[in-house]
Protein backbone atom coordinates (compact mmCIF):
# COMPACT_ATOMS: atom_id res chain seq x y z
CA UNK A 1 0.00 0.00 0.00
CA UNK A 2 0.96 3.84 -1.40
CA UNK A 3 1.02 5.95 2.04
CA UNK A 4 0.98 9.40 2.30
CA UNK A 5 2.69 11.59 5.37
CA UNK A 6 0.54 14.06 7.00
CA UNK A 7 2.09 16.58 9.10
CA UNK A 8 0.75 17.12 12.55
CA UNK A 9 1.44 20.43 13.58
CA UNK A 10 3.14 20.89 16.87
CA UNK A 11 1.24 23.59 18.46
CA UNK A 12 -1.43 21.19 17.88
CA UNK A 13 0.17 19.14 20.55
CA UNK A 14 -1.16 20.80 23.62
CA UNK A 15 -0.78 17.65 25.61
CA UNK A 16 -2.28 16.86 29.06
CA UNK A 17 -1.02 13.33 29.14
CA UNK A 18 2.07 11.37 26.60
CA UNK A 19 3.31 7.72 27.45
CA UNK A 20 5.51 7.39 24.45
CA UNK A 21 7.39 4.08 24.86
CA UNK A 22 9.31 1.58 23.06
CA UNK A 23 7.33 -1.98 22.67
CA UNK A 24 10.20 -4.34 22.37
CA UNK A 25 7.18 -6.93 20.82
CA UNK A 26 8.17 -9.74 22.89
CA UNK A 27 5.66 -12.81 23.31
CA UNK A 28 5.36 -15.19 26.06
CA UNK A 29 6.89 -18.47 24.61
CA UNK A 30 5.40 -20.79 27.63
CA UNK A 31 7.34 -21.69 30.68
CA UNK A 32 10.84 -23.47 31.00
CA UNK A 33 11.75 -26.59 33.04
CA UNK A 34 13.08 -24.42 36.01
CA UNK A 35 9.81 -22.56 36.41
CA UNK A 36 10.56 -18.99 34.27
CA UNK A 37 9.30 -17.54 31.66
CA UNK A 38 10.30 -17.81 27.88
CA UNK A 39 10.27 -14.80 26.08
CA UNK A 40 10.13 -14.83 21.65
CA UNK A 41 11.09 -11.41 20.07
CA UNK A 42 10.59 -12.11 16.40
CA UNK A 43 10.02 -8.68 15.10
CA UNK A 44 10.99 -5.11 15.06
CA UNK A 45 10.54 -3.19 18.02
CA UNK A 46 8.60 -0.24 17.65
CA UNK A 47 7.61 3.37 19.25
CA UNK A 48 3.89 3.25 20.59
CA UNK A 49 2.51 6.43 22.13
CA UNK A 50 -1.15 7.46 23.22
CA UNK A 51 -1.21 10.58 24.04
CA UNK A 52 -4.42 13.00 24.43
CA UNK A 53 -3.98 16.46 23.83
CA UNK A 54 -6.74 19.36 24.42
CA UNK A 55 -8.10 21.11 21.40
CA UNK A 56 -9.27 24.44 22.11
CA UNK A 57 -12.60 26.02 19.71
CA UNK A 58 -10.13 27.00 16.73
CA UNK A 59 -7.92 23.77 16.48
CA UNK A 60 -10.51 21.67 16.39
CA UNK A 61 -11.28 22.07 12.49
CA UNK A 62 -7.50 22.04 12.21
CA UNK A 63 -7.64 18.58 13.70
CA UNK A 64 -10.80 17.47 12.19
CA UNK A 65 -9.16 18.11 8.46
CA UNK A 66 -5.71 16.29 9.20
CA UNK A 67 -7.41 13.54 10.41
CA UNK A 68 -9.76 13.52 7.11
CA UNK A 69 -6.29 13.51 5.48
CA UNK A 70 -5.44 10.65 7.00
CA UNK A 71 -8.32 8.91 6.00
CA UNK A 72 -8.33 6.30 8.63
CA UNK A 73 -5.17 3.60 8.56
CA UNK A 74 -4.70 4.87 4.87
CA UNK A 75 -1.92 7.63 5.50
CA UNK A 76 0.57 7.89 8.06
CA UNK A 77 1.09 11.22 10.37
CA UNK A 78 4.36 12.69 10.94
CA UNK A 79 3.75 13.02 14.58
CA UNK A 80 5.95 15.30 16.78
CA UNK A 81 6.79 13.61 20.24
CA UNK A 82 6.13 16.22 22.48
CA UNK A 83 7.49 15.24 26.03
CA UNK A 84 8.52 17.59 28.55
CA UNK A 85 10.95 14.89 30.18
CA UNK A 86 12.99 15.57 26.27
CA UNK A 87 13.31 19.16 26.66
CA UNK A 88 11.98 21.65 28.12
CA UNK A 89 8.49 23.16 26.63
CA UNK A 90 9.03 26.76 25.47
CA UNK A 91 6.42 29.54 25.58
CA UNK A 92 4.28 30.25 22.54
CA UNK A 93 1.20 31.76 21.60
CA UNK A 94 -0.71 29.21 19.93
CA UNK A 95 -3.02 31.54 18.34
CA UNK A 96 -0.11 33.11 16.14
CA UNK A 97 0.98 29.51 15.70
CA UNK A 98 -2.31 28.93 14.15
CA UNK A 99 -2.59 31.91 11.82
CA UNK A 100 0.80 31.32 10.82
CA UNK A 101 -0.46 27.64 9.56
CA UNK A 102 -3.36 28.54 7.87
CA UNK A 103 -0.93 31.38 6.24
CA UNK A 104 1.26 28.35 4.83
CA UNK A 105 3.66 30.26 6.76
CA UNK A 106 4.31 27.88 10.09
CA UNK A 107 7.62 27.37 11.13
CA UNK A 108 8.04 25.37 14.23
CA UNK A 109 11.17 25.86 16.91
CA UNK A 110 13.67 23.05 15.99
CA UNK A 111 16.21 23.16 18.15
CA UNK A 112 18.79 20.32 17.39
CA UNK A 113 22.58 18.88 18.50
CA UNK A 114 25.14 18.57 15.40
CA UNK A 115 26.38 14.82 14.86
CA UNK A 116 30.38 15.46 14.66
CA UNK A 117 30.99 12.15 13.58
CA UNK A 118 29.42 9.75 10.67
CA UNK A 119 27.51 6.12 12.99
CA UNK A 120 25.77 3.55 11.29
CA UNK A 121 22.25 2.20 12.28
CA UNK A 122 22.24 0.06 15.60
CA UNK A 123 25.02 2.37 17.16
CA UNK A 124 25.28 2.55 20.83
CA UNK A 125 27.46 6.06 21.00
CA UNK A 126 26.99 9.35 19.06
CA UNK A 127 29.09 11.99 19.18
CA UNK A 128 27.32 15.56 19.34
CA UNK A 129 28.16 19.11 20.05
CA UNK A 130 25.41 20.78 22.00
CA UNK A 131 27.40 24.13 22.36
CA UNK A 132 24.54 26.25 20.25
CA UNK A 133 21.47 23.69 21.85
CA UNK A 134 20.34 25.76 24.32
CA UNK A 135 20.42 23.09 26.88
CA UNK A 136 22.11 19.76 27.54
CA UNK A 137 20.90 16.89 26.05
CA UNK A 138 18.53 15.35 29.20
CA UNK A 139 19.40 11.31 29.82
CA UNK A 140 16.27 9.80 29.23
CA UNK A 141 15.80 11.96 26.43
CA UNK A 142 13.84 11.11 23.15
CA UNK A 143 15.98 12.31 19.90
CA UNK A 144 15.30 11.68 16.22
CA UNK A 145 16.89 11.91 13.08
CA UNK A 146 15.07 11.89 9.99
CA UNK A 147 11.86 11.32 11.91
CA UNK A 148 13.57 8.14 13.21
CA UNK A 149 13.29 8.50 17.15
CA UNK A 150 15.87 7.31 19.91
CA UNK A 151 16.53 7.81 23.46
CA UNK A 152 19.73 8.99 25.00
CA UNK A 153 20.54 6.25 27.88
CA UNK A 154 23.85 8.25 29.17
CA UNK A 155 25.92 11.26 28.61
CA UNK A 156 29.64 12.21 29.05
CA UNK A 157 31.59 15.40 27.95
CA UNK A 158 30.00 18.86 27.83
CA UNK A 159 30.04 21.51 25.06
CA UNK A 160 30.99 20.76 21.54
CA UNK A 161 32.20 17.22 22.44
CA UNK A 162 29.33 15.14 24.28
CA UNK A 163 29.38 11.24 23.81
CA UNK A 164 25.29 9.92 24.23
CA UNK A 165 24.65 6.61 24.86
CA UNK A 166 21.44 5.88 22.75
CA UNK A 167 19.20 2.55 22.33
CA UNK A 168 16.85 2.09 18.95
CA UNK A 169 19.49 3.91 16.66
CA UNK A 170 18.00 2.48 13.49
CA UNK A 171 18.99 4.64 10.69
CA UNK A 172 22.82 6.16 9.86
CA UNK A 173 23.67 9.22 10.47
CA UNK A 174 26.40 11.30 8.78
CA UNK A 175 28.81 13.71 10.51
CA UNK A 176 27.22 17.49 10.46
CA UNK A 177 23.85 16.19 10.40
CA UNK A 178 21.02 17.83 12.79
CA UNK A 179 19.70 16.25 15.28
CA UNK A 180 16.39 16.75 16.55
CA UNK A 181 15.77 17.72 20.26
CA UNK A 182 11.58 18.25 19.29
CA UNK A 183 11.74 14.15 18.39
CA UNK A 184 9.57 13.31 15.97
CA UNK A 185 8.14 9.90 13.91
CA UNK A 186 5.84 8.62 11.18
CA UNK A 187 3.41 6.50 12.69
CA UNK A 188 -0.30 5.32 12.03
CA UNK A 189 -3.33 5.78 14.01
CA UNK A 190 -4.38 1.97 15.25
CA UNK A 191 -8.18 2.52 14.27
CA UNK A 192 -9.55 4.28 11.50
CA UNK A 193 -11.72 5.76 14.38
CA UNK A 194 -8.84 7.03 16.03
CA UNK A 195 -9.01 10.67 17.16
CA UNK A 196 -12.81 11.50 16.84
CA UNK A 197 -13.39 14.86 18.56
CA UNK A 198 -15.98 14.95 21.25
CA UNK A 199 -17.00 18.52 22.69
CA UNK A 200 -20.11 19.92 24.41
CA UNK A 201 -21.00 23.64 24.55
CA UNK A 202 -17.48 24.71 25.99
CA UNK A 203 -15.78 24.22 22.82
CA UNK A 204 -13.10 22.64 23.64
CA UNK A 205 -12.37 18.93 23.06
CA UNK A 206 -10.11 16.47 25.03
CA UNK A 207 -9.00 14.02 22.03
CA UNK A 208 -7.07 10.42 22.70
CA UNK A 209 -4.73 9.31 20.40
CA UNK A 210 -3.61 6.10 19.50
CA UNK A 211 -0.12 5.81 17.33
CA UNK A 212 1.97 2.33 16.37
CA UNK A 213 5.43 3.77 14.40
CA UNK A 214 5.51 3.09 11.06
CA UNK A 215 8.44 1.01 10.36
CA UNK A 216 8.39 -0.36 6.79
CA UNK A 217 7.89 2.79 5.18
Amino acid sequence: MSRAIIDLPRFLLRASLVDWDIDWRGQSAGGDTAGGEQVVYNAFPRWVGSPRIILPGPMIGVWRAIRAQAEGRVNAYRVPMVDPVSLRPQARDWRADLQAWQRGIYRPHRPVVTCTTAVAAGATTITVNEALAGQPVRVGAFLSYDDWPFVVTGRAGAGAAVTLSVKMLRTAIPAGAAIDLAASGVFLGTSDTMGNPAYDTSGVASVDLDFREWIGR
